[in-house]
Protein backbone atom coordinates (compact mmCIF):
# COMPACT_ATOMS: atom_id res chain seq x y z
CA UNK A 1 0.00 0.00 0.00
CA UNK A 2 2.83 2.38 0.90
CA UNK A 3 4.54 1.67 -2.43
CA UNK A 4 1.31 2.46 -4.31
CA UNK A 5 0.93 5.75 -2.45
CA UNK A 6 4.54 6.66 -3.22
CA UNK A 7 4.05 5.84 -6.91
CA UNK A 8 0.89 7.94 -7.05
CA UNK A 9 2.60 10.87 -5.35
CA UNK A 10 5.60 10.58 -7.69
CA UNK A 11 3.30 10.69 -10.73
CA UNK A 12 1.73 13.90 -9.40
CA UNK A 13 4.92 15.69 -8.42
CA UNK A 14 7.62 14.46 -10.83
CA UNK A 15 7.93 14.41 -14.61
CA UNK A 16 8.21 10.75 -15.60
CA UNK A 17 9.37 9.60 -19.03
CA UNK A 18 6.76 6.82 -19.15
CA UNK A 19 3.85 9.22 -18.66
CA UNK A 20 5.23 11.54 -21.36
CA UNK A 21 5.55 8.67 -23.84
CA UNK A 22 1.97 7.65 -23.03
CA UNK A 23 0.64 11.07 -24.06
CA UNK A 24 1.12 9.83 -27.61
CA UNK A 25 -2.32 8.22 -27.40
CA UNK A 26 -3.87 11.72 -27.49
CA UNK A 27 -2.16 12.64 -30.76
CA UNK A 28 -5.35 12.61 -32.83
CA UNK A 29 -7.14 15.00 -30.49
CA UNK A 30 -4.91 17.99 -31.17
CA UNK A 31 -4.61 19.77 -34.49
CA UNK A 32 -1.81 22.32 -34.32
CA UNK A 33 -3.08 24.10 -37.43
CA UNK A 34 -5.96 25.20 -35.19
CA UNK A 35 -3.57 27.71 -33.64
CA UNK A 36 -4.37 29.81 -36.69
CA UNK A 37 -7.85 30.16 -35.20
CA UNK A 38 -6.42 31.10 -31.84
CA UNK A 39 -4.37 33.84 -33.43
CA UNK A 40 -7.32 35.19 -35.35
CA UNK A 41 -9.36 35.30 -32.15
CA UNK A 42 -7.46 38.41 -31.09
CA UNK A 43 -7.08 39.97 -34.52
CA UNK A 44 -8.70 43.10 -33.17
CA UNK A 45 -5.58 43.76 -31.12
CA UNK A 46 -2.85 43.10 -33.65
CA UNK A 47 -2.26 41.90 -37.19
CA UNK A 48 -2.60 38.12 -36.94
CA UNK A 49 -1.84 36.60 -40.31
CA UNK A 50 -0.96 32.91 -40.09
CA UNK A 51 2.71 32.57 -40.89
CA UNK A 52 3.72 30.27 -43.69
CA UNK A 53 6.47 27.73 -43.62
CA UNK A 54 10.04 28.77 -44.09
CA UNK A 55 11.84 28.63 -47.44
CA UNK A 56 14.90 26.49 -48.05
CA UNK A 57 17.64 27.56 -50.48
CA UNK A 58 17.72 25.20 -53.47
CA UNK A 59 20.22 26.59 -56.04
CA UNK A 60 21.39 29.67 -57.93
CA UNK A 61 20.87 30.22 -61.64
CA UNK A 62 21.41 32.96 -64.22
CA UNK A 63 19.18 35.97 -63.67
CA UNK A 64 16.13 36.13 -65.95
CA UNK A 65 13.80 39.02 -66.66
CA UNK A 66 11.07 39.17 -64.01
CA UNK A 67 13.11 37.57 -61.23
CA UNK A 68 12.81 39.25 -57.81
CA UNK A 69 15.92 41.41 -57.37
CA UNK A 70 15.72 40.80 -53.62
CA UNK A 71 16.80 37.20 -54.30
CA UNK A 72 19.96 38.15 -56.14
CA UNK A 73 22.93 35.95 -55.26
CA UNK A 74 25.60 38.65 -55.07
CA UNK A 75 28.45 36.28 -54.20
CA UNK A 76 27.95 34.11 -57.29
CA UNK A 77 27.35 37.23 -59.39
CA UNK A 78 30.64 38.74 -58.22
CA UNK A 79 32.55 35.49 -58.78
CA UNK A 80 31.22 34.75 -62.28
CA UNK A 81 30.62 38.25 -63.58
CA UNK A 82 27.09 37.22 -64.58
CA UNK A 83 23.94 38.11 -62.65
CA UNK A 84 22.58 35.15 -60.67
CA UNK A 85 19.46 34.77 -58.53
CA UNK A 86 18.64 32.33 -55.74
CA UNK A 87 15.88 29.74 -56.07
CA UNK A 88 13.99 28.55 -53.00
CA UNK A 89 11.58 25.73 -52.28
CA UNK A 90 9.02 25.63 -49.50
CA UNK A 91 10.21 23.90 -46.38
CA UNK A 92 8.39 20.60 -46.04
CA UNK A 93 8.76 20.26 -42.28
CA UNK A 94 7.70 23.18 -40.14
CA UNK A 95 9.87 23.81 -37.05
CA UNK A 96 7.82 23.74 -33.84
CA UNK A 97 9.48 24.86 -30.62
CA UNK A 98 8.14 24.06 -27.16
CA UNK A 99 9.26 26.68 -24.65
CA UNK A 100 8.68 25.03 -21.26
CA UNK A 101 9.00 26.75 -17.87
CA UNK A 102 10.78 24.75 -15.15
CA UNK A 103 11.13 27.57 -12.64
CA UNK A 104 10.53 26.94 -8.94
CA UNK A 105 6.98 28.31 -9.07
CA UNK A 106 5.96 25.49 -11.44
CA UNK A 107 6.58 22.87 -8.74
CA UNK A 108 3.45 23.63 -6.78
CA UNK A 109 -0.08 22.26 -6.26
CA UNK A 110 -2.96 22.48 -3.82
CA UNK A 111 -4.79 19.69 -5.64
CA UNK A 112 -4.12 17.41 -8.58
CA UNK A 113 -0.67 17.43 -10.18
CA UNK A 114 2.20 19.89 -9.97
CA UNK A 115 2.01 22.60 -12.61
CA UNK A 116 5.39 21.34 -13.87
CA UNK A 117 3.96 17.86 -14.46
CA UNK A 118 0.92 19.17 -16.34
CA UNK A 119 3.14 21.47 -18.42
CA UNK A 120 5.45 18.59 -19.39
CA UNK A 121 2.52 16.35 -20.35
CA UNK A 122 1.00 19.08 -22.53
CA UNK A 123 4.38 19.70 -24.16
CA UNK A 124 4.83 15.99 -24.90
CA UNK A 125 1.32 15.59 -26.32
CA UNK A 126 1.68 18.61 -28.61
CA UNK A 127 5.12 17.37 -29.62
CA UNK A 128 3.72 13.99 -30.63
CA UNK A 129 1.00 15.77 -32.61
CA UNK A 130 3.63 17.78 -34.45
CA UNK A 131 5.59 14.62 -35.31
CA UNK A 132 2.38 12.97 -36.50
CA UNK A 133 1.71 15.78 -38.98
CA UNK A 134 5.28 15.64 -40.28
CA UNK A 135 6.81 18.64 -38.53
CA UNK A 136 10.10 18.97 -36.68
CA UNK A 137 10.03 19.47 -32.91
CA UNK A 138 12.51 21.30 -30.74
CA UNK A 139 12.44 22.37 -27.10
CA UNK A 140 13.82 25.03 -24.81
CA UNK A 141 13.53 24.60 -21.05
CA UNK A 142 14.37 27.44 -18.69
CA UNK A 143 14.59 27.83 -14.93
CA UNK A 144 16.57 24.73 -13.91
CA UNK A 145 19.96 26.28 -13.47
CA UNK A 146 19.84 28.06 -16.82
CA UNK A 147 18.46 27.62 -20.32
CA UNK A 148 18.76 24.47 -22.44
CA UNK A 149 17.94 24.29 -26.14
CA UNK A 150 17.35 21.22 -28.28
CA UNK A 151 17.05 22.18 -31.95
CA UNK A 152 14.05 20.97 -33.94
CA UNK A 153 14.37 17.40 -35.23
CA UNK A 154 11.87 15.23 -37.08
CA UNK A 155 10.53 11.80 -36.24
CA UNK A 156 10.21 9.63 -33.16
CA UNK A 157 13.92 9.94 -32.36
CA UNK A 158 13.61 13.72 -32.12
CA UNK A 159 10.54 13.43 -29.91
CA UNK A 160 12.27 11.03 -27.52
CA UNK A 161 15.07 13.58 -27.16
CA UNK A 162 12.43 16.19 -26.26
CA UNK A 163 11.06 13.86 -23.56
CA UNK A 164 14.54 13.31 -22.15
CA UNK A 165 15.01 17.07 -21.94
CA UNK A 166 11.71 17.50 -20.07
CA UNK A 167 12.70 14.85 -17.53
CA UNK A 168 16.19 16.30 -17.15
CA UNK A 169 14.85 19.80 -16.51
CA UNK A 170 12.49 18.50 -13.83
CA UNK A 171 15.28 16.65 -12.03
CA UNK A 172 17.62 19.64 -11.94
CA UNK A 173 17.70 22.19 -9.14
CA UNK A 174 15.34 25.06 -9.90
CA UNK A 175 16.71 28.56 -10.50
CA UNK A 176 14.53 31.50 -11.47
CA UNK A 177 15.03 32.53 -15.09
CA UNK A 178 12.65 35.18 -16.50
CA UNK A 179 10.78 34.39 -19.69
CA UNK A 180 12.23 37.37 -21.54
CA UNK A 181 15.75 35.90 -21.33
CA UNK A 182 14.54 32.60 -22.76
CA UNK A 183 12.69 34.40 -25.57
CA UNK A 184 15.78 36.43 -26.41
CA UNK A 185 17.88 33.28 -26.76
CA UNK A 186 15.17 31.50 -28.75
CA UNK A 187 14.95 34.36 -31.23
CA UNK A 188 18.65 33.91 -32.02
CA UNK A 189 18.09 30.39 -33.42
CA UNK A 190 14.50 30.52 -34.67
CA UNK A 191 13.76 30.34 -38.39
CA UNK A 192 10.91 32.36 -39.93
CA UNK A 193 7.69 30.38 -40.28
CA UNK A 194 8.15 28.47 -37.03
CA UNK A 195 5.50 27.79 -34.41
CA UNK A 196 6.40 28.63 -30.80
CA UNK A 197 4.31 27.20 -27.95
CA UNK A 198 5.11 28.71 -24.54
CA UNK A 199 3.98 26.58 -21.58
CA UNK A 200 4.32 28.36 -18.24
CA UNK A 201 2.62 29.91 -15.23
CA UNK A 202 4.17 33.22 -16.37
CA UNK A 203 5.20 34.24 -12.87
CA UNK A 204 8.50 35.70 -14.06
CA UNK A 205 7.72 37.52 -17.30
CA UNK A 206 10.60 40.00 -17.23
CA UNK A 207 10.56 43.59 -18.40
CA UNK A 208 11.26 42.92 -22.08
CA UNK A 209 8.89 39.97 -22.54
CA UNK A 210 6.33 41.91 -24.59
CA UNK A 211 9.04 43.30 -26.89
CA UNK A 212 10.40 39.84 -27.68
CA UNK A 213 6.90 38.42 -28.25
CA UNK A 214 6.03 41.22 -30.67
CA UNK A 215 9.24 40.56 -32.61
CA UNK A 216 8.59 36.81 -32.65
CA UNK A 217 5.10 37.28 -34.05
CA UNK A 218 6.38 39.23 -37.03
CA UNK A 219 7.62 36.04 -38.67
CA UNK A 220 6.19 33.18 -36.58
CA UNK A 221 3.05 31.88 -34.89
CA UNK A 222 3.06 31.99 -31.11
CA UNK A 223 0.72 30.42 -28.54
CA UNK A 224 0.86 30.87 -24.75
CA UNK A 225 -0.39 27.93 -22.64
CA UNK A 226 -1.08 29.34 -19.18
CA UNK A 227 -0.90 26.61 -16.49
CA UNK A 228 -2.24 27.55 -13.06
CA UNK A 229 -3.42 26.02 -9.79
CA UNK A 230 -6.96 26.89 -8.60
CA UNK A 231 -5.41 28.56 -5.54
CA UNK A 232 -3.78 31.09 -7.87
CA UNK A 233 -6.93 31.95 -9.79
CA UNK A 234 -9.58 32.75 -7.20
CA UNK A 235 -9.53 33.88 -3.58
CA UNK A 236 -10.18 30.68 -1.57
CA UNK A 237 -12.64 30.57 1.34
CA UNK A 238 -11.08 31.24 4.78
CA UNK A 239 -9.46 27.99 5.94
CA UNK A 240 -6.20 26.13 6.45
CA UNK A 241 -4.89 24.75 3.15
CA UNK A 242 -2.43 21.94 2.66
CA UNK A 243 0.06 22.73 -0.09
CA UNK A 244 2.51 20.47 -1.93
CA UNK A 245 5.64 22.16 -3.22
CA UNK A 246 9.18 21.21 -4.14
CA UNK A 247 10.22 22.12 -0.58
CA UNK A 248 7.72 19.65 0.87
CA UNK A 249 4.25 19.83 2.40
CA UNK A 250 3.13 22.87 4.34
CA UNK A 251 0.03 24.71 5.57
CA UNK A 252 -1.19 28.11 4.35
CA UNK A 253 -3.47 30.00 6.73
CA UNK A 254 -6.08 31.96 4.82
CA UNK A 255 -8.27 32.70 7.82
CA UNK A 256 -7.27 36.30 8.41
CA UNK A 257 -8.31 39.21 6.20
CA UNK A 258 -4.75 40.45 5.67
CA UNK A 259 -3.75 37.17 4.03
CA UNK A 260 -6.91 37.12 1.93
CA UNK A 261 -6.25 40.66 0.73
CA UNK A 262 -2.64 39.86 -0.10
CA UNK A 263 -3.66 36.82 -2.14
CA UNK A 264 -6.33 38.76 -4.01
CA UNK A 265 -3.86 41.52 -4.88
CA UNK A 266 -1.29 38.99 -6.07
CA UNK A 267 -3.86 37.23 -8.25
CA UNK A 268 -5.06 40.51 -9.78
CA UNK A 269 -1.48 41.61 -10.45
CA UNK A 270 -0.66 38.32 -12.17
CA UNK A 271 -3.73 38.51 -14.42
CA UNK A 272 -2.92 42.08 -15.41
CA UNK A 273 0.67 41.16 -16.26
CA UNK A 274 -0.59 38.37 -18.51
CA UNK A 275 -2.86 40.78 -20.38
CA UNK A 276 -0.27 43.56 -20.64
CA UNK A 277 2.74 41.43 -21.59
CA UNK A 278 1.23 38.57 -23.61
CA UNK A 279 -2.27 39.26 -24.86
CA UNK A 280 -1.42 42.83 -25.83
CA UNK A 281 1.59 41.48 -27.73
CA UNK A 282 -0.89 39.69 -29.99
CA UNK A 283 -0.27 36.24 -28.52
CA UNK A 284 -3.36 34.12 -27.74
CA UNK A 285 -3.58 32.55 -24.30
CA UNK A 286 -4.83 29.01 -23.74
CA UNK A 287 -5.69 28.76 -20.01
CA UNK A 288 -5.19 25.40 -18.26
CA UNK A 289 -6.06 24.68 -14.63
CA UNK A 290 -4.53 21.74 -12.79
CA UNK A 291 -7.81 20.73 -11.13
CA UNK A 292 -9.34 19.62 -14.45
CA UNK A 293 -8.29 17.12 -17.11
CA UNK A 294 -5.70 18.91 -19.23
CA UNK A 295 -6.48 16.79 -22.31
CA UNK A 296 -10.02 18.12 -22.66
CA UNK A 297 -8.92 21.65 -21.83
CA UNK A 298 -6.29 21.66 -24.60
CA UNK A 299 -8.67 20.01 -27.08
CA UNK A 300 -11.46 22.51 -26.38
CA UNK A 301 -9.07 25.45 -26.26
CA UNK A 302 -7.61 24.68 -29.68
CA UNK A 303 -10.99 23.97 -31.27
CA UNK A 304 -12.71 27.00 -29.71
CA UNK A 305 -9.91 29.43 -28.88
CA UNK A 306 -12.04 32.54 -28.86
CA UNK A 307 -14.47 31.09 -26.33
CA UNK A 308 -11.61 29.87 -24.11
CA UNK A 309 -9.98 33.31 -24.08
CA UNK A 310 -13.21 35.16 -23.52
CA UNK A 311 -14.09 32.93 -20.59
CA UNK A 312 -10.63 33.39 -19.11
CA UNK A 313 -10.83 37.18 -19.45
CA UNK A 314 -14.27 37.13 -17.84
CA UNK A 315 -13.11 34.99 -14.93
CA UNK A 316 -10.01 37.11 -14.36
CA UNK A 317 -11.82 40.46 -14.53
Amino acid sequence: MTAEINDTMAAKTRVLAKSLVNTRRHVRLFNLTAIKKATSAISGLHDSRFRGRGMDYQESRTYQAGDDIRNMDWRVTARTGTAHTKLFQEERERPIYLLVDSNQSMRFATRGHFKSVVAAQIAAALGWSAVQQGDRVGIMTFGHGGIDILKATSGKRGMMAVIQQLVKADQAAAEQVPLDLALKQLRSILRPGSLVIIISDFYDLGERCKKHLVQLRKHNDVLAVYVSDPFEQHAPPPALYGVHSDQGNRIINVRNRATQKQLAQQQARQQQQLVDSILHAGVPILPITTERDWVNQVKQGLSRPQRAMQQWLKDSA
